[in-house]
């Protein structure tokens, strides 16, 4: 004879409220909520760099100026929790570049990676005239901002916006 399994009270789930904004998955979604409630939404002065082209147009740009650049992935939680700083950071200094790069865009963007070296996401670097001045990697807002001051002439200081 089969015996049926009681299903006890304390272990039936209940339905959990909506969440405030959409879910990108697990926990980077309570830290989306809490990045927007502090003020960092939004891209800022970021451009999109999705080829080498694109980049190197970026640099042309800037001339003399810093460029500050972001490699991130689509999946990468940590690159999706430090990126309103980088976005937020680009508003306070106007006379930096700043760029993202999306290193799993398309081959184009993996090419470019490899062509770097990069093994480790969210990474950072510097440039000037098209020379890499500095790279690092890491999601801590306060050592991407010392990193990008240090990184800054004095004139590109002194254009600090208080955003």
């Amino acid at each position: 004879m089969a015996t049926r399994a009681r299903i006890q009270p304390s272990r039936v789930m209940t339905p959990r409220a909506p969440a405030r904004v959409s879910r990108v998955s697990g926990r980077s979604a309570t830290v989306l909520v809490r990045a927007a409630e502090k003020g960092i939404a939004g891209d800022g002065r970021v451009k999109m760099c999705n080829s080498k082209d694109a980049f190197e147009a970026a640099c042309n740009a800037a001339g003399d100026n810093l460029v500050a650049v972001q490699i991130s992935t689509k999946t990468c939680g940590p690159c999706k929790v430090v990126y309103p700083h980088f976005a937020k950071l680009s508003e306070e200094l106007a006379d930096v570049t700043f760029c993202k790069i999306m290193g799993d865009h398309d081959a184009d963007t993996r090419a470019l990676m490899k062509e770097w070296g990069v093994r480790v996401v969210p990474l950072f670097m510097t440039f000037r005239n098209g020379e890499k001045v500095e790279e690092w990697s890491g999601a801590k807002p306060d050592v991407l901002r010392e990193k990008v001051l240090a990184a800054c002439t004095d004139a590109e200081k002194a254009s600090v916006v208080n955003a």
